[in-house]
């Protein structure tokens, strides 16, 4: 299977290295310098379980390739139509594409681009970002990869890229109902990243208030609500496994949503938790917790713009 990955930042960079390092046939879609820089330097990982560095094939938007069997997406939901415009030079008939977004609006977005019949689902799951001198660094274990289709073409083409994956150096599942898992990953991040931006806190600090479980519990049962009224039936051991998660007295657990907005960078607030929140609107729901932590991301976007 030939891969493209698009970027080689935090997640794209961690994930397509450690396919080099298992000696799949990855190539980078970069920038011209960072194309230069990773030529000349390799890609560099600094990770808990050890450091590495791998030798990369690398492209530019200017060198076409038609031949991928398979192009994958890590860009950020607010970067997707850039992303697109991105590798549409490199998408065929025979092309797959794997977008390891969040949220669940760029799933529409690709099909009616690309046609649903190309696109696969997938979840990434690792806490990694992208260092000032091209480093990827790894700040957590954590390290997963879920993927599926929605047909029996692309979820066969999920089953033989994570057949790829089983060799790497990281945990690969095929999912058997890739919406449903889709969904279960946004409906717990975004209570992640709406509580932990809302409190700017991590999670053991807003468990450590008095009516912080309360809140997160409150924020949970609001996004799976609009989950349930969409027609997403989570399982009681789904449910069970995140709010333990979200709900863990000590923990250091923050979002990523709550790292972009200490560090100044744009968020992805609205195709998170806005989305959402429409989704609540449209079916008549009342989310109090959801429409506070969107309406305080929008009210620090306006102010970055004010800033810049």
């Amino acid at each position: 299977m030939k891969i493209l990955f698009l970027g080689a930042g935090g997640v794209g960079g961690y994930f397509g290295a450690r396919l080099v390092e298992a000696g799949a046939d990855v190539t980078f879609l970069v920038r011209p310098a960072r194309a230069e820089r990773l030529r000349s330097e390799g890609l560099q990982v600094h990770s808990p379980s050890g450091d590495f560095v791998v030798p990369v094939k690398c492209v530019t938007r200017d060198q076409p390739e038609d031949n991928y069997d398979l192009v994958v997406l890590t860009a950020k939901a607010f970067d997707l139509e850039d992303a697109i415009e991105s590798v549409a030079a490199f998408i065929t008939p025979a092309t797959f594409i794997l977008p390891l977004l969040n949220g669940f609006s760029h799933m529409q977005v690709l099909d009616r681009r690309f046609g649903a019949e190309h696109i696969l689902g997938g979840i990434a799951q690792v806490a990694a970002m992208l260092e000032a001198d091209g480093t990827v660094r790894q700040l957590a274990p954590m390290h997963s990869l879920t993927v599926g289709g929605r047909t029996a073409e692309t979820q066969a083409i999920a089953a033989r890229f994570v057949e790829v994956c089983q060799a790497a150096k990281f945990n690969a599942r095929l999912s058997p109902d890739i919406v449903l898992s889709l969904w279960e990953k946004w409906v717990f991040i975004a209570t992640l990243a709406g509580i932990t931006t809302l409190m700017r806190g991590s999670v053991g600090q807003i468990m450590a208030t008095a009516n912080g479980e309360a809140l997160i519990r409150q924020l949970y049962a609001e996004c799976l609500a609009v989950a349930t009224t969409c027609g997403i039936d989570m399982a009681p051991v789904a449910r069970d496994a995140a709010l333990k998660t979200l709900t863990q007295r000590g923990s250091a657990l923050t979002s990523s949503m709550l790292r972009d907005l200490q560090a100044g960078l744009r968020t992805e607030h609205r195709h998170v938790l806005g989305d959402l929140l429409d989704k609540s609107l449209a079916k008549g729901l009342s989310s109090p917790i959801l429409a506070l932590a969107f309406s305080q991301m929008e009210i620090r976007e306006s102010e970055s713009a004010v800033r810049s």
